[in-house]
């Protein structure tokens, strides 16, 4: 018989392969909230997508028997906080951008990581974060420049561009504090904390301004919550067990999994200047990962 203990220790054994799995279900994720019609709100499927998570995750602290409110009640409470507003940041770039685009802005997150080390733990901001940081800037110039967007006939509001910088952010500030949480804490117990504040914070706004779903919308929301469940998981084991500079990088797959998806199921278009852009992205993430290996 196969107990939670023996799959736990089965996903640890994967070491990086956790974090492959968790860009591929968080990029299948997109993919649901990319079908679903515009008429049901963005906070109705943050709501939908916590309340699925969060019956699943307490279904496994009970089979554990461990105490659901865990040690550091603070800080599992602001990872739930800034998980909230990322998603809600999220999901509104992926509704209103190209989903390569809206990939492409949400990771430029470990760029943020390497600012915040020195914002809040007093590292020094070197030469390779200032270099990361222009090469980071200029890949999301080359790809959001009017020209390039005219090209592949894309038109962009700057509402969604800078919703989708405030998403990356906060998710950036949700990984410091899922790395610092994961030495004390229990992995379904950090992710517990995530839906539960979703949950309720997002309830009163839903219920007064409710949409009922239909059936073929009501396939993507459960697709969104599993998915979600399934990236979160191996998110988490995969930064309690690798540095979080080296996890940034791996995850970087999911800008290439939801190129993947736009190409295929949205017919986007991929030219050349997206590819340099996301290169350069790319290349800033990879400079500004050594600044903080041996940090967080």
């Amino acid at each position: 018989m196969i107990t939670i203990a023996k799959l736990e220790k089965n996903f640890n054994s994967l070491n990086k392969f956790n974090l492959v799995f968790a860009s591929f279900f968080f990029s299948l994720m997109t993919l649901c909230v990319k079908n679903i019609d515009k008429r049901i709100p963005i906070y109705e499927l943050v709501l939908f997508r916590s309340l699925i998570s969060l019956i699943i995750t307490l279904f496994i602290i009970k089979l554990k028997n461990i105490n659901p409110w865990g040690k550091n009640r603070p800080l599992l409470i602001l990872r739930g906080v800034l998980g909230t507003l990322a998603l809600v940041c999220i999901f509104y770039s992926i509704r209103n951008m190209p989903l390569s685009i809206s990939t492409v802005i949400q990771y430029t997150y470990p760029i943020f990581i390497s600012i915040f080390a020195g914002i809040f733990i007093n590292e020094k901001i070197t030469r390779n974060i200032i270099f990361a940081i222009i090469f980071g800037w200029i890949g999301i110039l080359v790809i959001l420049n009017p020209s390039q967007l005219s090209n592949i006939d894309v038109e962009i509001e700057n509402f969604s561009i800078s919703l989708a910088f405030l998403g990356a952010i906060c998710t950036a500030l949700a990984y410091v504090t899922v790395k610092k949480l994961s030495f004390t804490e229990d992995v379904y117990v950090i992710i517990e904390y995530f839906p539960l504040i979703s949950f309720i914070t997002l309830l009163p706004i839903v219920l007064v301004n409710w949409v009922t779903p239909n059936w073929s919308e009501l396939v993507w929301i459960l697709g969104i919550g599993l998915f979600t469940q399934l990236g979160q998981t191996f998110l988490t084991i995969g930064l309690k067990n690798l540095p979080a500079s080296e996890a940034s990088i791996i995850n970087y797959l999911q800008v290439l999994f939801g190129s993947i998806w736009g190409i295929l199921f949205f017919k986007e278009i991929i030219n050349i200047n997206f590819l340099l852009g996301a290169s350069l992205v790319l290349l800033g993430t990879f400079i500004s990962t050594t600044k903080i290996r041996k940090k967080i």
